[in-house]
């Protein structure tokens, strides 16, 4: 059984995907539910992290690192976790990370800052990197559309959605579905590329229903979909599957040598961490994971050594603090700046907060086994960070992690370069 969620995060609206059971779907019937008790999270997370700053910082260095450790585990046993990690960098140095827990259920193997993580739907910003780095290639614009991308296509070129652009799949407003019925896109015999085209064909042969009259804005849909679709197009352009491109691309040019795609323990054998669900208040390790298919809207694990190099070139002012990476500074603004009346760039949600000057770029994920959030303060120069091997109910306590790193962390920004 594969699941899909889109989750609330401290900043962020609900995004909640599809579990798929037959012909109905677990989210159709919790969905009021979910997006009730997140909306509620989302509204006052804000206001719990300024009230936090407020608060004098704990005791000196010298203890910093247990006191960490000490809350982490605090709220690892609060929430019934099998494992909580949380850290705080800066856009050249891992400052403080602290891993508290297990690393399965029934394990007493702890969980470790070395373990890989999966990263669920952070992956996206990935997605987006690589298509930033073929516009700059001449490869795309960003106003090409699916039918200027896949012309030979039949399937798209004589589709109402072939006009969809690079940018509105960025943005969710293309209109795609949140997800189609990944169950069909899963035999393992079918190459993985294969699966990605037919998925864009099962998009392509929807009804699209027309805007609105009188709406000038773009409505916002969350969509998976859109990113797989994404990872079709850089296939097309480079008859080169995803997969191949990223690490090509991000992972051996950042050397994040941990990083991989899908179920970390199926790759690197069963001395790391594994995903959990929670039934009955029992944590039960399960090795399941999104279809492949879904690569490049998100299956990519990694250490968070490894996470945070790719972090790093986000939260950086410029790309050619990045030169390994060769993205140019328009394409790296366009990564970060939401339209007028949107708040999702390329890969971020793009808000305002008390804690930073500046704008800050946030993204959670989850694939309903495991769960990470993000935010990156790029005025100040700060990212934090959280993760556990727990999927929905991981929200909360990230959260808090998160907000105890913002009082209780010391943190003075680099000098800036010229």
């Amino acid at each position: 059984m594969h699941r899909f969620y889109r989750y609330a995060s401290l900043a962020t609206s609900v995004l909640i995907g599809r579990v798929f059971v037959g012909k109905k779907t677990v989210s159709d019937i919790f969905r009021p539910k979910l997006l009730a008790i997140f909306a509620c999270w989302a509204c006052t997370i804000g206001a719990n992290i300024t009230a936090a700053l407020a608060q004098p910082p704990v005791g000196s260095n010298e203890n910093l690192s247990d006191k960490f450790a000490e809350a982490l585990e605090e709220l690892r046993r609060k929430y019934n976790l099998p494992g909580l990690l949380a850290g705080q960098f800066d856009t050249q140095n891992l400052r403080h990370i602290q891993a508290v827990g297990f690393r399965r259920s029934g394990s007493k193997d702890p969980l470790l800052v070395s373990h890989p993580m999966h990263l669920g739907s952070c992956t996206k910003s990935m997605t987006a990197t690589l298509i930033a780095m073929a516009v700059d290639e001449g490869r795309l614009g960003w106003h090409t559309t699916l039918g200027d991308v896949f012309r030979s296509d039949a399937k798209v070129t004589g589709s109402p959605w072939a006009n969809v652009t690079i940018e509105q799949m960025l943005h969710h407003t293309s209109g795609a579905p949140a997800n189609p019925p990944w169950t069909q896109f899963t035999d393992p015999q079918t190459p993985i590329r294969d699966h990605r085209r037919n998925a864009l064909h099962w998009w392509m042969e929807q009804p699209r229903n027309p805007k609105p009259s009188g709406s000038d804005s773009p409505e916002f849909l969350y969509s998976n979909l859109g990113y797989m679709a994404l990872g079709a197009v850089l296939e097309q352009l480079r008859d080169e599957p995803w997969e191949d491109q990223i690490r090509e691309r991000l992972f051996d040019p950042l050397g994040m040598k941990s990083a991989g795609f899908g179920i970390p323990s199926k790759s690197l054998g069963d001395r790391v961490p594994w995903g959990h669900i929670r039934p009955a208040g029992l944590l039960v390790a399960l090795e399941n994971d999104n279809p492949p298919a879904l690569g490049p809207a998100g299956t990519v694990y990694a250490n968070m050594e490894d996470w945070v190099r790719y972090l790093q070139v986000h939260l950086r002012d410029k790309p050619s603090d990045t030169p390994v990476l060769k993205l140019s500074q328009e394409s790296f603004d366009v990564l970060h700046r939401a339209k007028a009346q949107e708040s999702y760039a390329g890969g971020w949600n793009i808000i305002r907060r008390t804690w930073s000057k500046g704008p800050i770029y946030t993204h959670n994920g989850s694939n309903t086994y495991w769960y990470c959030v993000v935010f990156l303060a790029p005025h100040e120069g700060r990212g934090i960070f959280a993760a556990s091997n727990f999927g929905l109910d991981a929200a909360r306590p990230c959260d808090e992690a998160l907000q105890w790193m913002l009082m209780n962390l010391p943190f003075e920004p680099l000098p800036k370069t010229p």
